[in-house]
């Protein structure tokens, strides 16, 4: 984060693309498009999540199909008879809508809920950025710290709830690689001395930034002592909005209700699979179609199925899926922030709009002389 080769390192973790006029671009946005674009769309798409189930369910359906046909005698065809018919009644007689119905607007519920919980740094930074008094010597190395620790405390918060981006830091020392963690401060929270065992690294992050507010107030380096109180404010409110994120996270929904989905929707495709009915006409087409296409019995099936799969996603919102929330990105994009927003102290409006100085004294000399 100090320098090119650490910034080059967040760089490369963004699925993000630049365009020729210098706008980021989304590679993959999820809405938009027509309706023919929509329904044939593959990835992150319904037909992503199934296909290889229903490969599976119309290979063991023609199996079954072939087994009656070919394999069993009389005796063994009557018996498939029964126990298909028997199948067939109790397919039509279970119905798991209300049960997955309340699994899934569970999970969705839960993933918004995660989703408007998880803390930003942006404001925190900007407040304290502006509090400051202008022109102080030891300004730029107070934001960079104040910066650097905001990120560092989103970074450890998340590291406990996200595998992806435990991968990607598994220690201390790989954040202090990346340019999050100086040494002195790796060998401080390692020290037990110094910091309880117990305690976890993002309490500990937020701790240093409550003392560098309280230092910065200390030697009046604030417009005013409100701001002070102000900052103090935003920094606990960061704090619960980690804490939240990670009790969403970790409180995950109850084993027994998934495991009863999860039963409910594959034990519902078995009994799908021998659900048969048998003509009592001789049409050779029609019972060739019955036998060997699976389609009526497996559509109930797999309406179900996919319904399951998008509760199974809401799940656990910070894996490697596809339709999870792309904490990779969202770390890179509190870099970016935290880089741009720490120019802000050294920047005048008149870097921007070298004119701007030019007009406002025409101005005023005019409204004088009017």
């Amino acid at each position: 984060m100090r320098n090119s080769s650490n910034k080059s390192v967040f760089f490369k973790m963004s699925p993000m693309s630049n365009t020729e006029d210098g706008k980021t671009e989304i590679s993959d946005s999820p809405v938009g498009g027509s309706f023919k674009s929509v329904l044939l769309r593959w990835r992150r798409s319904v037909y992503q999540l199934i296909w290889k189930h229903l490969l599976i369910y119309a290979l063991t359906y023609i199996l079954l199909s072939i087994l009656y046909q070919f394999v069993l005698n009389e005796d063994g065809k009557k018996n498939f008879r029964v126990l298909a018919e028997h199948c067939s009644g109790y397919s039509r007689s279970i119905n798991l809508m209300i049960m997955l119905g309340f699994f899934t607007s569970t999970t969705m519920q839960r993933l918004f809920t995660m989703q408007i919980t998880i803390p930003g740094i942006a404001k925190s930074i900007t407040m304290f950025i502006l509090s400051l008094k202008p022109g102080l010597p030891e300004g730029p190395i107070i934001i960079e710290k104040y910066s650097r620790w905001q990120v560092l405390t989103w970074v450890l918060t998340f590291r406990l709830v996200c595998k992806p981006l435990r991968t990607i830091y598994p220690d201390l020392m790989s954040l202090q690689n990346a340019g999050l963690l100086t040494q002195e401060e790796r060998e401080v929270m390692e020290n037990p001395e110094l910091t309880s065992n117990t305690t976890p690294h993002p309490l500990i992050v937020v701790d240093w930034i409550l003392l560098l507010l309280k230092e910065t107030f200390l030697k009046s380096r604030y417009f005013s002592e409100i701001n002070h109180l102000k900052n103090v404010e935003i920094i606990m409110a960061f704090k619960k909005s980690c804490g939240n994120t990670i009790k969403f996270a970790t409180q995950n929904i109850s084993p027994a209700l998934i495991q009863a989905v999860i039963l409910a929707v594959y034990g519902f495709g078995c009994i799908t699979l021998m659900a048969r009915n048998f003509s009592k006409e001789d049409a050779p087409i029609s019972d060739a179609v019955v036998a060997y296409i699976p389609l009526m019995p497996g559509l109930q099936f797999f309406v179900y199925f996919a319904w399951l799969c998008f509760g199974r996603a809401a799940v656990d919102p910070f894996g490697d899926d596809e339709d999870d929330i792309n904490v990779k990105q969202l770390v890179q994009s509190h870099i970016e922030d935290s880089m741009r927003l720490r120019d802000l102290y050294s920047r005048q409006l008149t870097d921007v709009f070298p004119k701007l100085v030019r007009q406002s004294f025409s101005v005023s000399v005019y409204c004088f002389l009017h």
